[in-house]
């Protein structure tokens, strides 16, 4: 994935350790990650953000295959052109 590969060495880590906990969190059942994840819904699709200090991973759950699929890592700030360009 380009987003990840242009983080720094700090961001990327603490991307991929929020990413493990929450592969870890999503095979539980209730709340994923507490206040740290907020479901998009939007007219087409619905997925998740996941906020990871200045940046948010949007990802979605495929359940039936029990994965985790990455749609773009956003710095905070351009968050809301991501959105729009979906």
């Amino acid at each position: 994935m380009p987003q990840f590969k242009k983080l720094g060495d700090a961001d990327r880590d603490r991307v991929r350790n929020a990413l493990d906990r929450l592969a870890h969190d999503v095979t539980r059942p209730g709340r994923v990650a507490g206040k740290s994840v907020e479901t998009i819904r939007g007219t087409e699709d619905t997925f998740h953000r996941l906020r990871v200090g200045d940046h948010r991973v949007m990802y979605d759950v495929i359940d039936s295959d029990r994965v985790i699929l990455v749609l773009g890592i956003v710095d905070r700030a351009d968050l809301e052109r991501w959105l729009r360009g979906r």
